[in-house]
């Protein structure tokens, strides 16, 4: 299985880390595009947050331009367990069905279906929940090709499409790896006391603003009533997976 890590041209450091993470697997670098020198938007994204998912679209259409049935996608700040190698080494432990696995953790709160396998010594089951992050994934061709329509006119971060709130509801099949094989570097200095310490690519606060008292309000309002629909929903989908599946929150851990 051909691994695809993202990477901005100035990130020469990320990209010597994931030269040598990856050595001796199937790899290629995809060029990230660099938000820096893109307009600010009115979607709702800061500039970053959309070159960061056109980046991620990118790699799918590599993907998608071969015959391969799966591929797996990083981002270049990652760092892998030690047996990480075997699942982009093999696919036969991929559910046919899978449109996205998810390989890494960000410690949130999710809830996972009883594991449908066990791949190497870890669990597999379907993710019901919201999981942040696309830092580690493998995508299906099926998948891939249902997110690139999905991002046609993002209004969300890639994260948030891919391991939206949630899947059922957008007829995905997602799958998580736990214990996960991949981790984040902000979070493995965080709860590990390990990593890199690589300064962040992404800008926070560049989402354009709206001019003038009625259109702040009414920004402001809208924004407001959005997060209310959110926890409502969130609420909802909380009481089905519990009550109607029987599900439980987990944090999923790496190791």
């Amino acid at each position: 299985m051909r691994c695809y890590f993202i990477n901005l041209d100035r990130e020469e450091t990320r990209r010597a880390h994931m030269e040598q993470a990856l050595a001796g697997l199937d790899f290629e670098r995809v060029t990230a595009i660099d938000g820096r020198l893109e307009p600010p938007t009115n979607k709702g994204l800061t500039r970053f947050e959309l070159a960061c998912l056109n980046s991620h679209r990118a790699a799918w259409s590599k993907f998608l331009a071969t015959a391969a049935p799966f591929s797996c996608f990083l981002e270049d700040d990652v760092h892998f367990s030690t047996g990480f190698a075997e699942f982009v080494g093999e696919e036969d432990w991929i559910p046919a069905d899978a449109d996205a696995v998810k390989l890494d953790t960000f410690f949130n709160p999710v809830m996972l279906g009883r594991p449908v396998a066990v791949a190497k010594g870890r669990r597999l089951a379907r993710l019901f929940t919201r999981h942040e992050s696309c830092a580690a994934y493998i995508l299906s061709r099926k998948g891939a090709e249902t997110f690139l329509r999905a991002t046609e006119n993002p209004t969300l971060p890639v994260d948030y499409i891919v391991f939206p709130e949630d899947p059922a509801k957008h007829r995905l099949i997602l799958y998580q790896l736990a214990p996960a094989a991949a981790i984040q570097d902000s979070l493995y200095l965080r709860h590990y006391d390990r990593g890199r310490n690589f300064a962040s690519a992404i800008g926070k606060l560049d989402v354009a603003k709206p001019a003038g008292k009625r259109r702040k309000l009414s920004f402001t309002l809208r924004r407001e009533a959005e997060r209310l629909y959110r926890q409502i929903f969130k609420a909802k989908r909380m009481i089905v997976n519990r009550v109607g599946r029987g599900l439980r929150p987990e944090i999923v851990p790496f190791q």
